[in-house]
């Protein structure tokens, strides 16, 4: 005969409390070509292709949605950084996409995270004008205007809603073709602005924000000679990158050049009415430098000045 359970026999062990519990650590786990992914928010579905870049915080794939739209996604790279900080990131970077929809601004779909790893849904575009130096025969002097007033436009937007870019470049500004929905190998081209990521608030722009080497501004290097650090950053990169284009290849210049005003000197050496835009927009001095994106578009476009009269008979001086 079996002798009664005693007390300690009955004692069923307690569950602990969820935050005792172990955490089942975040994996960062990117996509593979061909896998095919579901947005929770959405419940659109990307199947994944090749990779087509990748940057300091993420990479790029072509992708597919449910409607046949091709479309890019990005995928954040942890970077070393805990879970919680890529959230964050990712969701400020959402945030900061959805709130700039703007025709000359890379367009947001969708953003959602899968598999502890956060995507960012854009459209997909042709490639950064950049590429466009490698076309045969290619003269940048025709491209200045329609990437002006594309750019122009997106920078006016951002800094009216009190945000600086801090990082255009030829990198960072796409080439897109605008779909024709009817039967047609028809398309329109168009200029975008990218990566809103790392665009902030006016009253955040600092020499840490500023993070390209290649294109920092005087202000940046000696803010005080020549600062202070605000939107006219923008500015200045924006006159760089027409200033490429104005010689039809790309050119970086090292930090004494930036300092002894040489991006400045070359562009009043174009013909006009580049060499007063650009060179009024790549000013060391951040007063003299042009005001606002919409004041370099206007000095884009000024009519050719009248030349003044020929004197058949030259009056002499008294």
């Amino acid at each position: 005969m079996e002798a009664n359970p005693t007390p300690e026999n009955l004692l069923v062990p307690a569950t602990l409390p969820a935050q005792f519990l172990p955490v089942a650590e975040k994996k960062f786990v990117p996509p593979a070509p061909g896998e095919v992914i579901t947005s929770f928010r959405t419940q659109n579905t990307y199947t994944i292709g090749i990779s087509i870049g990748e940057g300091n915080f993420g990479m790029v794939y072509a992708c597919t949605d449910t409607w046949n739209n091709d479309l890019a996604v990005k995928v954040l790279k942890p970077r070393g950084l805990p879970y919680d900080k890529i959230k964050a990131a990712a969701e400020a970077e959402f945030v900061k996409l959805v709130a700039l929809r703007h025709p000359s601004i890379t367009y947001i779909y969708d953003a959602f995270e899968y598999r502890d790893t956060f995507y960012i849904v854009t459209e997909r575009c042709l490639g950064p004008v950049s590429g466009l130096f490698s076309l045969p025969n290619f003269d940048g002097q025709q491209w200045i205007m329609p990437i002006a007033r594309c750019l122009l436009q997106a920078v006016h937007f951002l800094h009216i809603n009190g945000l600086v870019h801090q990082d255009i470049h030829l990198g960072n500004v796409f080439t897109t073709f605008i779909k024709d929905e009817m039967p047609t190998d028809d398309k329109a081209i168009q200029f975008k602005l990218a990566d809103m990521g790392v665009a902030k608030l006016f009253q955040e722009v600092d020499g840490q924000n500023a993070r390209n080497n290649l294109i920092l501004p005087p202000e940046v290097l000696r803010p005080a000679e020549f600062g202070p650090m605000d939107y006219h950053i923008d500015i200045y990169h924006v006159g760089l990158l027409l200033l490429q284009l104005a010689h039809s290849k790309e050119i970086i210049f090292t930090e004494p050049e930036i300092l002894a005003g040489k991006p400045r000197e070359m562009a009043e050496a174009l013909v006009m009415p580049l060499n007063f835009a650009l060179g009024k927009a790549l000013r060391r001095h951040v007063p003299a430098r042009t005001s606002s994106a919409m004041e370099l578009w206007r000095d884009l476009t000024a009519s050719m000045p009248t030349p003044p009269p020929v004197l058949l008979n030259p009056i002499s001086p008294p």
